[in-house]
């Protein structure tokens, strides 16, 4: 059985996959990281928009403000309920109720020396890491004897960085709503794409980039599951990404919010108008 260390923000959904990651591998080990911890309080918040504003500008900064204003109350809440009732509530009647109870830490950033420490004295053979906006320097990639995966909420090398969900609607690109298992490289969300597919049952006129995300994600636990017994048995290759286009993504803002809502809408009423005729 591979022995796994998982990385990422604490919150239900993530429990979850530390869950289903201790039911079929030897996990060791979790470190929470608080990368995200600035969402979570106005202080938090607005000292986020002011460093945004001093690397991007004001205009930019504001931008993505009201994005994040806008989304929280008019989306987030419809896209917690269907997370829950789709995903969260729906756990136990597949896995039993999560129970794992093992070893954890929390750190700042996934370089820090205690979280060196931690992953060298557990001597995993490989880290999976989810929502997490730390870079991951070469130290850290290095302990793992197959190195860190990322679960990426996106087709890579179509949709790097952030809010995948959200601007492969955004481009209309349906297709790659979806999810991605990556080894890490040097570059951000870079590296050997190991599993890939599209999101099931995800409606990007109706759900927002948070649902969409988490639901990528739980789709893909199947694939990842084959994906672990492939790689314990020496059988696990990359795909072939030959070709495709790599593009990297930011914080979107209100307008892009607004130009999303506008095409998603002109869309729907062009196929309306097309199963009429």
């Amino acid at each position: 059985m591979l022995s796994t260390i998982f990385i990422g923000s604490r919150n239900e959904f993530d429990e979850l996959l530390v869950d289903w990651l201790a039911r079929r591998t030897d996990l060791r080990g979790v470190v929470w990281t608080s990368s995200t911890a600035w969402q979570r309080t106005l202080r938090g918040r607005a000292e986020f928009a002011r460093k945004r504003a001093r690397r991007h500008g004001v205009r930019k900064a504001a931008d993505e403000a009201a994005f994040y204003l806008v989304f929280h109350k008019l989306l987030k809440q419809a896209d917690d309920d269907e997370l829950r009732a789709r995903v969260i509530d729906a756990y136990p009647s597949h896995d039993g109720k999560p129970q794992w109870r093992g070893d954890a830490i929390s750190a700042s950033d996934v370089n820090a020396p205690e979280v060196l420490r931690f992953l060298r004295e557990r001597d995993p053979d490989l880290a999976l890491a989810m929502c997490i906006t730390n870079y991951f320097d070469d130290a850290i990639r290095a302990i793992p004897r197959h190195g860190v995966f990322l679960w990426h909420e996106g087709f890579t090398p179509e949709y790097r960085g952030l809010y995948s969900p959200f601007w492969a609607a955004h481009n209309l690109d349906f297709d790659r709503i979806g999810y991605t298992l990556l080894r890490m490289s040097d570059e951000f969300d870079a590296g050997e794409v190991f599993v890939q597919g599209a999101a099931r049952d995800v409606d990007p006129r109706r759900h927002g980039h948070l649902y969409m995300g988490h639901k990528a994600i739980w789709d893909s636990l199947p694939d990842v599951e084959r994906f672990l017994g492939a790689l314990e048995r020496g059988e696990a290759r990359p795909i072939s990404r030959a070709g495709a286009a790599s593009g990297m993504y930011t914080y979107p803002g209100l307008s892009d919010l607004v130009r999303q809502r506008v095409r998603l809408r002109r869309l729907g009423a062009r196929r309306g108008s097309a199963r009429a005729e």
